[in-house]
């Protein structure tokens, strides 16, 4: 029952809405008794079982051309390209297999075929698969394109045990013919499942060397019940068994995969082979399952099976995974290398039990698996609930893993496993490896298997910050199992709540251990600084440590603990000690080296009770500071020692004696600078604190290619100003609670860091960056530092009272907060400088310690400093982008492009708070300068008044002003249509013109970056007054009045304008938003949808040429059905200042039904009958939106025969039941608003037609007849209103009637052919259709809810058609009756000059069986 009218309440629903219908119009109409029969009648003669594919289009190749099964007057062919300029879909019902939009198949011929969509291509299927194209068969060296500007789309909503699946474009090949495929998608591609696999687009078993780009959105959606026991998949884009050489994948746009109850991949790759495969996401990659339990999987890309050489994958935009567990890219089981993965962008993996960025698998026993990236990467962020990378190679080409940018984890930064030789894999980490998760073990690097004998890791270089502070089983690098390193080289900073490198579990049988170790930076650790440390029964091995710097470990510095189980006892050889090992309680600083420590530097006990120093050698000597892997011919791994000749200096030691060569005591003293002034270059300086201290009046100092080391202040400035010089020197220092790694003096210090030359013991030479790892405290006078090219300071930099300046050049990195102290300060900040924390003009309110300081107290006196942001002069345009707070600069000047967001991150926790920028007096936008401020419109001080969340709104008194043009730009965010955007104390200059003040747009200084919303001043107050805009933008020049009304409606409600945010790129998006209201709302389709219906029972009355006789009955029914629509274009290119296109709007309409007559004769010449009838009605917008209804026929008639003329009148009422969905799609939502809104409401109309026709046949000769006809008639349609409900932008409209006057003219050949049992009658004819009064332009009556009025733009009516008609006709003597009939006609509009209408053609067949008594 439910082919057209749904489940059996259906019925009872619509006969109850009928009568109490007709009882409110006073009307006596009893159809209750046919509703039953003309239902069963319409779903017997409806169905259909025997169809296994529906095709909306059939595009083959007759080997010769190619060819289409059918014609699309919109559409066009030329040559070999196929253009869809308009909607083509199938909507399969009955049957068991697939539905396809568009169906391309080769017939194995070689076919050269472009097919192009600008319009929509669809394919739904409730009862199999559905496709929206599908590809097949396309023979050896063909060439296919397909470019989509438009929509496609395959949904399956089967349910239950039969898998279907939904497709928007599915290319299946042979992977034996190479064929040249180009796939570029500017639109929209979807395929949906409700209870299978949903693939946006799938590419199968195809060879090709051809190329993939995304410009637009694919989708691919897969709804599998919660109670199957399957785990089914949604696919973005799915490329399986696929074969090339050179093939190019990009992403501009977005991809996304999602299953809600199991797994959804992204992008999805496996089983594919061929070389020099490139695939690069410049756009957005989703993955998204379910969070259920451990099947529920989301994969951003994912990379399985593939073989072949040259595979590269870079990311420059977002990827994502999210699940129970998520990957942002999994790389498993291939039999090739993936030869480069670079991420310059965003990955972020979120699952609820674990996430990882970059994943790679282990063979398990499957041979020939290889696992392996040959070079990963990192420029980006990666952001996950797990590790960060995970690497777990079991064959294949070593590895080098370069980080360079952010890798924020919860478990690991860096993860490597996996029985690959990894003899040459490499990690060089130059950037911060973190975790935020205080709850769990975190390892920064953490090195975990190997194939027993090679390495998994040959060098691991640490040039960057490893922060552990996971729990007190955290380690900054840690090696386990037979997770074997060569070499560990560390000139950055490590530090950790546990140990800061450790080697564990190394038996002899996993035979892991670390090879070397070298430390030229700093380690700081809560247990042991370097260990060979127990887990369960099992120690560590350790072959060599060298430290040039500083090793602190709070028990020991360097520890061996030894194991329980005989197989992993534990062992460190060798030690040497050129630089400063400390601990912090009374125990040895190095416990269980077993070749006795080569100490040559510093030992420092218990926090600094006791220092020991054995007398060093005397001058320069040859000291590791890295090592170099080679190999030879065999391939056997050789290191090669990286030796520097440096004079190793450790301070003199005080309070204490010399017994030996040893000498002990509290304290060192200072290295000072003799008149010279270069005898500390090239050198290693040691001592407890104040190592280097700058000396002299009036001096220039700088020391080249060293070391400083202390725990305590590594470099001191002396208590006059000096001017110091860092060129490719380490400090480290600060390691000691309330210590720095550089301190100032009182007077006037001058500190310049800048990279530097440095020459090896083998005569080569190379840069040397300077690196300070501590904090840096220039103390009280006239400061001045200058962080050069290639310079990185890993802590805190403070100044003190008097006027100090400080300037971060293009290409230096600071990773901690900036101080400025008392005093008139300047901090100037250049184009390309990355600050990674807080910005404070006045003095730390805290004291410094071993850990770069997260917060502070800005409560506290102000003076008068500047904060610059670009150089005046600078040819950068590169936009400064603040994350961090900003306080106590009473100056801020703005010379480049700067932008204050609207949140941070809270140190402490990692949660989200409001940015502040506070203090300030004077905020100066100068010339080429632009402020953007970015408002969160959901915060308002406590009583709603006003919004205060944005960066200037609290903290400040003083002045905003513009000079030379610079500009303030609000970007709103969530703001509805009027608000208060609070400054406080913060006042706003009369050289911030608004565009109420200003004379010329090119005057105008204080602005928002929404075309929807202006800004003014509120009198008397340093508030701004955001209002929504009286009309559309630029509206005096527009012809759009009708989405000016829709607008009004929106403003006329509170704040239902911040569901919007609209800049000026975003206009022309909320222009489609109101044009999608105004002219493809489905309310305004159903009238149209009533009217063909009546007309169509009309036509069943006066076309039948069958004739009761006298005193008898004749019973006749049949199926009929209408296919047509309309293809509006309410606006044109031109129409907009803000240029939007055109705006076509599409209406595929489709009437299906059954009808039963029965007609008596009264008299020779009189007949009268009674028809009844349903239709099932439907009209799907291109827009989305779709309006289904069912309509119910009642109607009487009579016909009079005089002589060759009949004349039939009759009368007709019709009850239409309608269901519509509006589909609201908002490209321009903001934050708090939902972009894609279903809308849905049940309504009626009803029905009445009255007509009269009459129709002359004359005899022309031989059976041959010709029949001129005319028919005038009348209908009257009464619609109810729609209610869309209590949704966020639902509307409301109200009721409306519509009449029509329509007249009709045609003639008819018609030839009867007598035969033995009865007649044949065959006619076909033409006939001209005018709609005589109703043809004007109509409009239902809409609004928002609660606000004012608007016009919906009621389906255009074509005012003249053309129609080409055909039947036959065959009445037996036996009294049997049959005909079947068609019609094809053309509309087209009177009003060609308007450009709303073209040409649509509208197909109407039917076929009838009766009986004569």
């Amino acid at each position: 029952m439910d082919t057209y009218f749904g489940e059996g309440k259906m019925i009872e629903k619509i006969m109850k809405a009928v009568k109490s219908g007709n009882k409110k119009r006073g009307r006596n109409i009893t159809i209750g008794a046919v509703v039953g029969m003309l239902l069963s009648c319409t779903v017997a003669m409806g169905a259909d079982t025997t169809d296994t594919e529906e095709v909306g289009l059939n595009i083959t190749n007759n080997g010769s051309r190619i060819k289409v099964d059918k014609v699309f007057p919109d559409n066009t062919l030329k040559g070999n390209t196929y253009t869809n300029n308009t909607e083509i879909s199938v909507d399969k019902t009955t049957g068991t297999e697939r539905a396809i939009g568009v169906k391309i198949d080769g017939e194995n011929k070689k076919t050269n075929l472009t097919l192009k969509n600008n319009g929509v291509i669809s394919g739904k299927s409730s009862v199999g698969d559905a496709h929206g194209i599908k590809v097949e068969n396309l023979g050896e060296n063909s060439k296919f394109k397909f470019i989509n500007n438009g929509e496609v789309s395959g949904e399956t909503t089967v349910t239950g045990a039969d898998r279907n699946y939904g497709y928007g474009f599915y290319i299946f090949g042979d992977k034996n013919k190479n064929i040249d495929f180009s796939f570029q998608n500017n639109g929209l591609i979807s395929g949906k499942s409700s209870d299978a696999f949903g693939y946006g687009v799938r590419i199968f078993n195809v060879k090709t060397d051809g190329s993939f780009e995304n410009n637009g959105t694919i989708l691919g959606e897969s709804l599998t019940n919660a109670a199957s026991s399957r785990v089914d998949m949604g696919y973005g884009i799915s490329l399986r068994e696929f074969y090339s050489n050179g093939f190019v994948l990009q992403n501009n746009g977005l991809i996304s995969g999602k299953n809600v109850y199991g797994i959804g991949y992204g992008a999805h790759i496996t089983s594919s082979s061929g070389d020099n495969f490139t695939f690069a996401n410049n756009g957005t990659i989703l993955g998204e399952g379910a969070t259920g339990n451990s099947d529920n999987v989301g994969y951003g890309i994912y990379l399985s099976l593939i073989s072949g050489s040259g595979f590269t994958l870079e990311n420059n935009g977002l990827i994502s995974g999210k699940g129970y567990r998520s990957y942002g890219i999994y790389v498993g089981y291939n039999k090739a290398n993936i030869e480069t993965l670079e991420n310059n962008g965003l990955i972020l993996s979120y699952g609820i039990y674990t996430g990882y960025g970059i994943y790679t698998t282990t063979g398990g026993a499957v041979e020939n698996i290889v696992s392996s990236i040959t070079t990963l990467e990192n420029n980006g962020l990666i952001l996950v609930s797990g590790s960060g990378i995970a690497l777990q190679a079991t064959e294949g080409d070593a590895e080098t893993l370069i980080n360079n940018g952010s890798i924020l984890a919860a478990v690991s930064g860096i993860y490597m496993s996996g029985a690959i030789n990894g003899d040459t894999a490499s990690i060089s980490n130059n950037g911060i490896l973190s975790t935020k998760d205080s709850s769990k073990e975190y390892n920064g690097i953490y090195i975990y298997n190997s194939n027993k004998t090679n390495d998994r890791v040959g060098t691991l270089t640490n040039d960057g910050l490893i922060s552990a502070k996971g729990t007190d089983a955290s380690s900054g690098i840690k090696v386990s199992s037979s997770g074997k390193t060569g070499n560990i080289i560390s000139n950055g900073l490590i530090l950790s709540n546990g140990v800061g490198i450790k080697s564990t579990v190394a038996t002899t049988t996993n035979k892991g251990k670390i090879g070397n170790i070298v430390n030229n930076g700093a380690i700081s650790a809560e247990k042991y600084g370097i260990a060979a440390d127990l887990t369960l029964y099992y120690s560590g091995l350790i072959d060599k440590i060298v430290n040039t710097g500083v090793v602190y470990g709070k028990t020991n510095a360097i520890k061996k603990e030894s194991g329980t189980d005989d197989t992993a006892l534990g062992e460190i050889k060798d030690a040497v000690n050129y630089g400063i090992l400390v601990n912090g309680t009374d125990t040895d600083v190095v416990d269980g080296v077993t070749n006795e420590l080569q100490n040559y530097g510093l030992t420092i006990k218990n926090n600094g009770a006791e220092v020991t120093a054995k007398t060093p050698v005397t001058g320069p000597v040859d000291v590791i500071v890295g090592y170099k892997r080679t190999f030879d011919n065999e391939g056997n791994a050789k290191d090669t020692e990286i030796k520097r000749k440096l004079t190793i200096k450790n301070a003199e030691i005080t309070g204490g004696s010399a017994p030996g060569d040893t000498t002990t005591g509290t304290g060192t003293e200072s290295f000072t600078f003799s008149d010279d002034g270069t005898e500390y270059d090239n050198s290693i300086l040691n001592g407890m604190a104040d190592t280097l201290e700058i000396s002299g009046e009036d001096v220039k100092r700088e020391v080249k290619g060293s070391i400083i080391n202390a725990y305590g202040n590594a470099v001191k400035f002396g208590e006059v100003g000096k001017e110091f010089t860092l060129s490719g020197t380490i400090v480290n220092g600060g390691i000691k609670k309330g210590t720095v790694a550089i301190q100032g003096s009182d007077g006037a210090d001058t500190l310049i860091l800048q990279s530097g030359k440095v020459e090896y013991s083998d005569k080569t030479t190379g840069s040397q960056n300077t690196i300070v790892n501590g904090d840096i405290d220039m103390g009280d006078g006239k400061n001045s530092i200058t962080l050069k090219t290639d310079t990185i300071v890993n802590g805190n930099i403070t100044t003190g009272k008097d006027n100090d300046m400080l300037i971060i050049e293009s290409g230096a990195i600071n990773n901690g907060n900036i101080f400025m102290g008392e005093g008139d300060d300047t901090l100037t900040i250049g184009s390309g400088a990355i600050i990674n924390g807080t910005l404070n003009g006045t003095k730390d309110p805290t004291s410094a310690s071993p850990v770069p300081i997260t917060t502070f107290d800005t409560d506290v006196d102000s003076e008068n400093d500047t904060l610059n942001f670009g150089i005046v002069g600078s040819s950068s345009k590169e936009e400064t982008r603040v994350f961090y707070d900003i306080s106590n600069f009473e100056n801020i000047n703005i010379n480049s492009n700067v932008t204050f967001y609207e949140k941070t991150v809270k140190a402490d926790d990692g949660t989200a708070k409001g940015l502040e920028v506070t203090g300030v007096n004077d905020l100066t936008i100068g010339k080429g300068g632009i402020l953007t401020l970015r408002i969160d419109g959901t915060e308002t001080n406590p009583d709603g008044s006003k919004i205060i969340s944005h960066a200037l709104s609290t903290g400040n008194a003083g002045t905003i002003k513009s000079e030379d043009g610079g500009k303030l730009l609000l970007a709103l965010n969530g703001v509805g249509n009027t608000a208060t955007v609070s400054f406080g104390g913060l006042e706003l200059d009369d050289s911030l013109k608004t565009g109420h003040e200003a004379d010329y747009q090119r005057d105008v200084t204080l602005e928002t970056t929404s075309v929807l919303h202006s800004v003014k001043r509120e009198t008397g107050t340093n508030n701004l007054e955001i209002t929504a805009r009286v009309n559309l933008p630029y509206s005096p020049n527009l012809r759009y009045e009708k989405l000016n009304k829709i607008y009004h409606s929106i403003v006329s409600v509170e704040d239902l304008l911040g569901n919007f945010n609209v800049d000026d790129e975003g206009l022309v998006l909320f222009l489609d938003y109101l044009n999608n209201i105004y002219a493809g709302s489905p309310y305004s389709y159903s009238s149209e949808l009533s009217r063909k219906s009546a007309g169509m029972f009309r036509d069943i009355v006066v076309d039948n040429i069958f004739r009761p006789e006298k005193d008898k009955w004749m019973i006749y029914g049949g199926l009929t059905h209408v296919d047509g629509g309309t293809k509006d274009t309410y606006y044109g290119k031109g129409y907009y200042t803000t240029d939007i296109g055109s705006s076509d709007m599409d209406a595929d309409a489709k009437i299906t039904g059954a009808y039963m007559l029965g007609e008596y004769g009264i008299s020779d010449t009189l007949t009268s009958g009674v028809v009844i009838g349903g239709n099932k009605l439907k009209s799907d917008l291109s827009n989305g939106s779709k309006v289904d209804g069912s309509a119910m026929y009642l109607g009487a008639y009579a016909k009079k025969y005089i002589g060759n003329l009949k004349v039939t009148a009759g009368a007709g009422f019709q009850y239409g039941d309608y269901d519509a969905d509006r589909m609201a799609v908002n490209k321009v939502a903001s934050d708090s608003a939902e972009s894609v809104m279903k809308y849905s409401d049940n309504y009626n109309d009803i029905t009445y037609d009255i007509y009269l026709n009459g129709r002359y046949s004359h005899n022309i000769g031989n059976n041959l007849f010709l029949e001129p006809y005319a028919t005038l008639s009348y209908t009257y349609i009464d619609q109810d209103g729609a209610n869309e409900g209590n949704k966020t932008l639902a509307i409301e409209t109200d009721s409306k009637s519509f009449d029509y006057t329509v007249g009709k003219v045609g003639v008819d050949l018609k030839k009867v052919i007598p035969h033995e049992k009865g007649k044949s009658t065959l006619s076909a004819g033409v006939s001209y259709t005018k709609i005589l009064d109703g043809a004007d332009e109509e409009h239902i009556t809409g609004r928002f809810k609660g606000g004012s009025n608007f016009d919906i733009l009621v389906a255009h009516k074509n005012e003249h058609s053309i129609g080409l008609n055909a039947k036959y006709a065959l009445e037996l003597e036996n009294g049997v009756i049959f005909d079947v009939k068609g019609t094809y006609s053309i509309e087209r509009d009177s009003h060609n000059g308007s450009g709303k209408n073209r040409t649509k053609g509208e197909w109407i067949v039917g076929a009838g069986l009766g009986y004569k008594f």
